[in-house]
């Protein structure tokens, strides 16, 4: 059994770490960390069965840190001090979670509960339910949907709500944020897109991905080319004329239905 323990307090990890290797079960613990940042890095690689996340952490929470890995292709125990978090797992119906401190015989049953489910074969997809858990939480706004960007010093959370749009720089993209700020980020847009295409961004020219609920008007003469809410004009290529037109269609009949 491949194991990753993820929490910003560094006891609590030691702690459920030596649980985890005291119990009658051959446990390999791939990953250690309490930097939630360095998480969301190295597990989209590491190939686990079950990851121990940690609900409230400084800068991103436990949801959000899942919410940056879809689709999961291993399963999760929530371990949290909170019981409103508890809840909120078991109504939705999320694998499990653990209540700090952490009881070892709680533990114990936890393993045994996944290892008659699962025993050796992992499942290619995580249990839909916490899917369904993270899409009910955006829906109530419990989400604050930030992504980990890779910066010149480590990283940075930024909040998507915050992105105006991203503008390719070389082997690099900046993003464009609110106030006129602007974060210089070490991957490429191509990258950026594939991060960000979940929240609804658009490519709409090989240099720029923006962020529509930022896009304030749309000129199909000249080129192509649309002004952002900050009076910027940004170009659209030829070939995104038809997905930019489709995008406004959309809009328009879901108002007039």
């Amino acid at each position: 059994m491949r194991v990753a323990i993820v929490d910003d307090e560094a006891h609590c990890v030691e702690s459920l770490a030596l649980d985890l290797l005291s119990l009658d079960r051959k446990v390999e613990i791939v990953l250690k960390t309490t930097k939630p940042e360095v998480a969301v890095g190295k597990l989209r690689d590491l190939q686990i069965d079950l990851l121990f996340l940690d609900v409230e952490m400084p800068s991103l929470n436990g949801f959000e840190l899942l919410e940056q890995l879809q689709p999961l292709n291993f399963e999760v125990i929530f371990t949290t001090a909170y019981s409103r978090y508890a809840m909120q797992a078991f109504r939705y119906k999320a694998f499990n979670y653990l209540l700090k401190p952490v009881d070892v015989n709680e533990l114990e049953e936890i393993i045994e509960d996944w290892a008659g489910k699962f025993g050796h074969t992992k499942p290619k997809q995580a249990a839909p339910e916490i899917e369904n858990l993270l899409k009910q939480l955006k829906k109530e706004g419990l989400l604050r949907s930030k992504v980990a960007v890779p910066v010149v010093d480590g990283y940075e959370f930024v909040a998507v709500a915050n992105i105006h749009y991203c503008q390719s720089e070389n082997n690099y993209t900046y993003f464009h944020l609110d106030n006129n700020q602007k974060l210089l980020i070490s991957k490429t847009l191509k990258e950026v897109e594939k991060t960000l295409h979940s929240f609804g961004f658009i490519r709409i020219h090989q240099s720029y991905l923006i962020n529509p609920s930022f896009l304030k008007k749309y000129h199909r003469k000249d080129g192509g080319h649309v002004y952002m809410q900050n009076g910027e004009k940004l170009p659209v290529s030829q070939q995104k004329k038809e997905l930019l037109t489709s995008f406004f269609d959309a809009i328009s009949k879901g108002k007039t239905n």
